[in-house]
């Protein structure tokens, strides 16, 4: 087929679609005791498989480099965050100066490591959000597009006492749904 100038292909997805969807689901049984955290774990790495390879596949690098700086601010952040815990606590264990001062340090750095952490869930997730959008439009899946919205949106709003967690748990189950239910097979521009 012909669309424009360039030619068209059909590719076939479904092994990175059970990808992304087997780690989605992996994803959400993080609550579990013991297993959760390494379950969490392996689905993520899925994920990260799963768009990585869609992001070739489709011949969109954008796909994967927007999950990439996401995944990467993420990590930034998370580790500013517990920098700025760590020394509040370095700080109270090592003040001597009286209550007041520790107290009002403790709060500070509580607050300036709750509002880094906030800050890179924020723009983490809207980078998967971009990504989400690419990858509906390459594949004509809205799913993924709705679920990439409810992702951000819940974490814009997780600051919200659990709103936004919710709305998070409703997109990583569109996100896993949309993976199961995407077409096996999708027409790609060549070069």
């Amino acid at each position: 087929m012909e669309q424009g100038n360039l030619p068209t292909q059909r590719v076939n997805i479904s092994t990175q679609k059970m990808l992304g969807g087997i780690g989605y689901i992996l994803m959400m049984l993080s609550w579990m005791p013991r297993i959760g955290i390494f379950l969490a774990l392996v689905g993520f790495v899925l994920w990260l498989i799963s768009m990585y390879q869609l992001s070739n596949i489709l011949r969109k690098p954008s796909i994967f480099q927007k999950v990439l700086i996401g995944f990467i601010l993420g990590i930034v952040g998370v580790v500013i965050a517990l920098a700025f815990g760590l020394m509040t606590g370095v700080s109270l264990f090592a003040s001597v100066r009286g209550e007041t001062g520790a107290i009002l340090g403790l709060g500070l750095g509580v607050a300036s490591a709750i509002l880094v952490a906030y800050a890179a869930l924020v723009v983490s997730f809207y980078f998967y959000k971009e990504a989400y959008e690419i990858l509906a439009q390459a594949i004509a899946h809205n799913l993924f597009k709705i679920g990439g919205l409810l992702l951000f949106i819940g974490a814009i709003t997780t600051i919200l006492f659990g709103l936004g967690l919710l709305l998070m748990i409703v997109g990583y189950i569109v996100l896993a749904v949309a993976f199961f239910t995407a077409p096996n097979e999708v027409e790609v521009q060549g070069t």
